[in-house]
This record gives C-alpha cells, structure tokens and sequence, in this order.
C-alpha cells in the first residue's frame, strides 16, 4: 500500500453544495429585460462566474462556449504556496437556467516552497486539475430567487519515484480540497447576488427639485435674516437720533 503511494499517481478529489436566496429584482425596468436568468445568460455575468478578477479572454465561441485563462488566488499546500492557472469554458443555457464552468486545461505555479522540499515543488508545477461548476436558479413562489451551485475538482500529481509520502496523504489532501472547495462555492455565490443587484438596480440620481428647494429656502432664510438686520440696525440708528441733545 505505502510503496502504491509513492511510486503512483496521486489524486485530491473534493466537492462541494451549496444553496443561497437572492433578492429578485423587478424583471423589467424600461423595457429592459433586469431578471436573473437575463443577468447569469449574458455576458454580464462572466467575471463573477469565474470567481477571480484575474482573467483574460482567449475567444468568442459562444456556440461551444467562451474560453478564458483565470488566474486563482494562492492555495497554501503542505507549506507550499501554490498559484492554479485555469482554462476556464463557460456554457449558458438559458432555457434549463443553468450556467456551466468547466476546466479544460490548467498549470500550476509555486510561488513558495515547502518543508517536503523541491521535488514536491516540481511535481506540483506538473500537477493536473479536472473540475466544473454547475450553477442553477428558480423563481420561488414569494418572489425571492433561489441559486444552487454544484462544485468538483479533482488535482491529480505524478510523483518521482524517489519521493517518500507519508500513509493517508489522499485522504489529508483531499481534505484540503474538499474545504477549499466549500469556502469558494459559497463566495461565489455570494459574489453572483451581489453582483446582480448591481447590475439590476437602476442609477438613481439625487432629487434635484427637492435639492434645489432645500436651497431656495435656505437662500430666502439668509435673505430674511440679513433684512431683519438691517431693520435692526435702523431702529438703532433712529433710537440714538432720539436720544441726542
């Protein structure tokens, strides 16, 4: 079993569910068409679905889906810091409401090193990751929106025959996987509602009338209180001419 585990290709699989309400907005603000399903099948959508703004597009085939190189945040990894860089396809199909990214490539850079040394290091830069997302939505019945996201990914690593790994260590990575797995689902989501409010909700500017009453009467309260000054000041001239001999 040991000598299976150090001479084998090891695999981290690790998945993820998770469910989040969202504010619906009104689905048609001047014409124009703010829902949900309008938001997530459009273009608009495509930086939050990949979960990083590190992105940059590589073609336009919507037919078989956009590809894009996606740059992900560090992973730290048995002491390693480990940067994946995803090709990520996303496909929309409106009529199921459902959004799918998947990997179709990807590499690893290692920013770091760890305290299993640079052939671990090594091994990682040639690591494979194999994984989709699987979004999905539904109106509910008292006008919220209800989105489910689906994630699993998979980091295979071919060892050097010479590298000594301790039993358990799928298990231990998997585990790493699993949480980290979690953890993004569920900012992803997040960042999907967010993101869609913004999208959805009008620009509303200030109330001008309202501003420029707020002015008018502030302007017709300096106006009174500078005459009320100055009658003052004539009733006090008036006054001390009474007064003189």
């Amino acid at each position: 079993m040991f000598g299976k585990i150090l001479f084998g290709k090891i695999r981290f699989n690790g998945s993820a569910v998770s469910r989040l309400d969202t504010t619906s907005i009104i689905a048609n603000i001047e014409d124009e068409d703010k829902s949900l399903s309008n938001f997530l099948t459009s273009s608009a959508s495509d930086t939050v679905l990949l979960g990083t703004p590190n992105i940059a597009k590589l073609n336009d085939d919507e037919e078989n889906g956009v590809l894009w190189e996606c740059r992900q945040g560090n992973i730290d990894w048995f002491g390693l810091q480990l940067v994946p860089i995803f090709i990520n396809r996303i496909q929309k199909d409106p009529s199921s409401r459902n959004v799918v990214i998947s990997i179709t490539d990807a590499t690893t850079e290692v920013e770091k090193g760890g305290r299993m040394g640079n052939a671990l290091a090594s091994a990682m830069k040639k690591s494979k990751f194999d994984g989709r997302t699987s979004i999905t939505w539904a109106e509910q019945n008292n006008g919220a929106t209800v989105m489910e996201g689906n994630l699993k990914l998979t980091l295979s690593i071919d060892l050097p025959s010479f590298l000594p790994l301790p039993p358990g260590f799928n298990a231990i990575g998997s585990k790493i996987i699993e949480s980290t797995c979690k953890e993004r689902l569920t900012q992803n989501l997040s960042g999907i509602s967010d993101a869609y409010v913004i999208w959805a909700t009008p620009e509303v500017e200030g109330d001008t009338t309202e501003l420029k009453n707020e002015e008018s009467v502030k302007e017709a309260s300096v106006q009174e209180e500078s005459k009320e000054e100055a009658r003052s000041r004539t009733n006090d001239l008036e006054e001390e001419k009474e007064a003189a001999p």
